[in-house]
């Protein structure tokens, strides 16, 4: 017979043998140390006061999810002005690149001109003095600085980590909920859900076949967000993405727009062994050959300055309209889950995000003390935002309360969302008790595989998972017992 035992720390609830009755064991899901008492809670370390604390339902079904649904929500109406605006922006945005291939274009054309038109009157002085400053060295110059502005052109962009993606028959009850909400914002389902270990959440066109075309939407969720929220809280976030694409043409134009600052951004800032291998040049050469090489960098230094003007033009532009969008989005959002709801979610990312910074500096502290790391980084950020003193987060949500949107800013201020939030004063039409985690699977195998492809990417893929250890183990819990038997199942990793 089994026991049904549910942990105070995360809520999780399980079963096990009938015979460890009265014994001390760890839960599986965030490694807290509990007592084997039939409905009994033992409580390892406080919790924080949030909303969405309530014991977990056992089973979850897609049933419950499609009943929890009231009925679909208000759409959130644009105006005229915002849609105007917004095509005046992307027309906007697209005069800058424009203008750099004008400049571009600019130099060579003086470029070709010098060259073919100065070479017969300066050689007939027959002085090298001249020959080399006043027609080699401009056509160096020039060569050089051309270079320099056409090869971002044709850089690589740097690689992305490799996400995974989940399968609709793998997590069921996830895709329901994501349908769901899809067709109560009025948004288009995603055509793949991607997964990452970290505090946030996102959606974004696939590729630019989506963009012309609609309908290659990807949703990715941040198993570290999702550890840390109820189900109404975790809707509540992919109504709010997935509220973006309630914009149509609004999102297409607004995704040209920050692939633009995003280009603007490389050609800036970018820089590679080239520019470096240019600036030693200069070093121990012939000083004749030396002005010509520092003329060079001058004139670089000078293009690049220009083009961050043009860059941070763009980005003053966009930073109105991305702005309104997160507005726009907290209000799907808020419709959905209740303006309640959104507020305790602004406030459990905060607290998670805090803990997120703390939880990376001690695994990184530890790998290099030790080269011990944990074993689920999700599991460590929950297990460290209940830690967090509450005194000390009422000062940073205060502080953050106060602070103001400004005019760089793409994301308005967190007290002002809040504010926008509660004048929307929505109910929501998603009720649903429980935690995020319980619309996967198996979470906390899933979330250690994640965190194991996190450690290949940023330790190299030849690390051991021997060097890993289970948190209640890595944060010193000394009750904790050694049971942990690293394997390829045990990561997700087992075909």
């Amino acid at each position: 017979m089994a026991i049904v035992v549910t942990c105070s720390s995360c809520k999780a609830t399980f079963r096990v043998k009938e015979s460890y009755e009265g014994k001390r064991g760890r839960c599986p899901r965030c490694q807290a140390v509990i007592d084997v008492s039939p409905q009994r809670e033992v409580v390892e370390h406080r919790s924080f006061p949030l909303r969405g604390s309530a014991e977990a339902k056992p089973q979850l079904t897609i049933r419950d999810i499609l009943e929890a649904f009231q009925d679909d929500i208000q759409p959130v109406r644009r105006t005229m002005a915002y849609r105007v605006s917004i095509l005046f922006l992307a027309v906007a945005m697209l005069v800058l690149p424009a203008l750099y291939v004008l400049l571009v274009s600019g130099i060579a054309c003086l470029l070709y001109f010098h060259a073919t038109s100065n070479a017969a009157a300066i050689f007939r002085t027959r002085h090298w003095v001249p020959i080399l400053f006043l027609y080699i060295g401009p056509i160096v110059v020039g060569g050089i600085l051309l270079f320099f502005m056409v090869k971002p052109l044709f850089a690589r962009k740097a690689r992305k980590h490799k996400l995974r993606t989940l399968k609709a028959t793998e997590e069921p009850l996830l895709f329901a909920l994501v349908s769901r909400i899809a067709q109560a914002v009025g948004a288009p389902e995603p055509k793949r859900i991607d997964i990452d270990g970290q505090v946030n959440a996102s959606a974004s066109f696939g590729s630019w076949l989506g963009v012309l075309f609609g309908g290659d939407l990807v949703l990715t969720l941040g198993l570290q967000l999702v550890a840390g929220l109820t189900i109404e809280q975790l809707a509540g976030v992919i109504a709010h993405e997935l509220g973006h694409f309630t914009q149509g043409m609004g999102m297409r134009l607004s995704y040209i727009v920050r692939s633009i600052n995003a280009w603007f951004a490389r050609i800036v800032y970018e820089g590679d062994d080239w520019d470096e291998a240019l600036a030693r040049s200069c070093e121990g050469t012939d000083l004749r050959i030396a002005l010509i090489l520092y003329a060079a960098l001058f004139c670089i230094w000078l293009t690049r300055a220009v083009l961050w003007v043009l860059m941070v033009v763009g980005h003053a532009l966009s930073c109105f309209l991305m702005r309104q969008m997160e507005y726009d989005a907290d209000r799907n959002e808020a419709r959905v889950a209740g303006a309640k709801v959104f507020a305790e979610t602004s406030r459990k990312i905060l607290l998670l995000q805090l803990a997120s910074n703390h939880a990376y500096g001690l695994a990184s502290l530890s790998w290099y003390k030790k080269e011990k790391i944990p074993d689920d980084l999700s599991t460590l950020i929950l297990r460290l935002s209940d830690r967090i003193p509450e005194k000390v987060f009422r000062k940073i949500e205060k502080d953050l309360n106060r602070s103001k949107t400004g005019f760089f800013d793409t994301h308005p201020a967190y007290g002002e969302r809040l504010a926008s939030v509660q004048r929307e004063n929505a109910s929501g039409v998603f009720h649903l008790d429980g935690l995020a985690t319980q619309l996967f699977r198996d979470f906390a195998k899933l979330s250690r595989a994640v965190t194991f492809k996190f450690y290949q990417t940023v330790i190299g893929k030849g690390i051991k998972r021997a060097r890993f250890v289970p948190v209640g183990i890595f944060l010193g819990d000394k009750q904790a017992e050694e049971t942990f038997k690293p394997s390829e199942d045990h990561y997700g990793l087992a075909p």
